[in-house]
């Protein structure tokens, strides 16, 4: 650009001058924003974190077709051991085509004497029949055996299962018995329960013979109960009536049991 600008305006210095300015004033802005954008891709590639992809096809695309396959060129050899090879090639050829010649010449011989392949299939078809009769022999065999294991299996399972209902019919019996016996009992005690008929006889029963539960126990095991209450106030009342069933339980007064079942029998005070 400076170059065309001086070569246009080399007749006059003035415009020459004016436009040498304005094209280096153009120039430096342009280098100006090349760098800024330089700086400004740079900065942005490191935050990216981009990479230059690698050369090659993408994985999607399948491989072509000149890598499928690899051939393998094989070295050359030298001559004495390629006739050689080829030698024993030919005897191995003309060994085969020997063998072939003899069986060839043992099977008609075996087909004159009648021992030919149809012979050797009739043969083979008969031991086949053989062998179907000897599995289904042993199938039978088997069978049964399995029939037998499986009956003394039934009945073993029978008589296991007879033997649990037996001991559940036997455990319900002595549990019937048992409530048999309880709701007996019940009914024998239910004589003496109290009832609207006689609530009035129990009520005087109690309270002419009330039943003491609380009783003192010493290191021998003796029990000392407290002895009955009067039935009506004797003497002068006590003033503290919250201490009026306060005792001492002891071996002056009530009743005491001895230990080990011993009987029952009144202290005097």
């Amino acid at each position: 650009m400076i170059f065309f600008a001086i070569v246009n305006f080399q007749n006059s210095p003035k415009m020459l001058g004016s436009r040498l300015s304005s094209t280096i004033t153009t120039g430096r802005c342009l280098l100006a924003a090349t760098s800024h954008a330089e700086v400004t891709g740079s900065i942005q590639k490191r935050q990216m974190g981009r990479r230059q992809p690698k050369q090659g096809k993408p994985p999607i695309l399948p491989p072509s077709k000149k890598v499928l396959y690899h051939v393998v060129h094989a070295a050359w050899q030298k001559p004495e051991d390629v006739e050689e090879l080829l030698w024993r090639r030919h005897a191995y050829n003309n060994a085969v085509v020997s063998l072939r010649e003899v069986f060839r010449a043992e099977i008609a011989q075996n087909a004159s004497h009648g021992q030919g392949i149809e012979a050797m299939k009739e043969a083979e078809a008969l031991e086949f029949d053989e062998l179907i009769l000897e599995n289904q022999k042993r199938n039978e065999a088997k069978r049964a055996a399995r029939e037998s294991r499986e009956s003394e299996a039934t009945k073993e399972t029978k008589r296991v299962i007879l033997d649990e209902i037996h001991v559940e019919l036997e455990k319900r019996n002595l549990e019937k018995k048992a409530a048999e016996e309880e709701v007996k009992r019940a009914i024998e005690r239910s004589s003496g329960f109290v009832d609207r008929e006689n609530l009035e006889k129990k009520i005087l029963e109690a309270l002419e013979k009330p039943t003491i539960y609380d009783f003192a126990i010493d290191r021998a095991g003796n029990k000392y109960f407290v002895p009955q209450p009067v039935k009506y106030q004797e003497g002068t009342p006590t003033r503290q009536k919250g201490r009026l069933y306060d005792q001492t339980l002891g071996t002056q007064m009530g009743m005491m049991e001895e230990a080990a079942g011993g009987e029952k029998r009144h202290l005097e005070q």
